[in-house]
């Protein structure tokens, strides 16, 4: 039972208007900490005369893994701090002088992170982090080969 005696029931599955935010946050984060383990092998590696990339990918492995323990504890009820950047310049939704086409009326409109509730978002960046961590991990056990 949660406080209050609510027994709220959280969504762990990805539905389909998950995907979008969620396929955009996974290849903006291993790409990025793709890059970063890329670079500390290349400007390390020489001073310490070996190849830092198997304890690099593994480091980011970890670290994925915390951030998605730290995600799924938040999904289950604790009351943890986002570890989001702040964006500098947020952007701001169009004010249209026209309403919208009229061919697009059936579709459902495109779910952007920010228009997601706290739980969904919460999903999202769990199953990211748990995809970048396998994928370290993965190419932990490559570059080890």
């Amino acid at each position: 039972m949660r406080k209050g005696g609510e027994n709220r029931k959280t969504p762990i599955r990805l539905n389909r208007r998950l995907m979008r935010p969620f396929i955009y946050m996974t290849f903006t984060r291993f790409l990025l900490a793709l890059a970063a383990g890329l670079l500390i092998d290349f400007f390390l590696g020489p001073v310490v005369h070996r190849d830092l990339k198997e304890g690099v990918f593994l480091i980011f492995g970890f670290l994925f893994a915390l951030l998605a323990l730290i995600a799924w504890m938040r999904l289950d009820g604790m009351k943890l701090p986002r570890l989001m950047m702040m964006r500098i310049n947020p952007r701001k939704k169009p004010s249209r002088m026209y309403g919208d086409m009229a061919d697009f009326l059936d579709e459902e409109p495109m779910t952007t992170f920010e228009d997601l509730e706290d739980g969904e978002k919460d999903v999202c960046i769990l199953y990211a982090d748990l995809v970048c961590c396998i994928l370290f991990f993965a190419a932990a056990v490559i570059v080890m080969l």
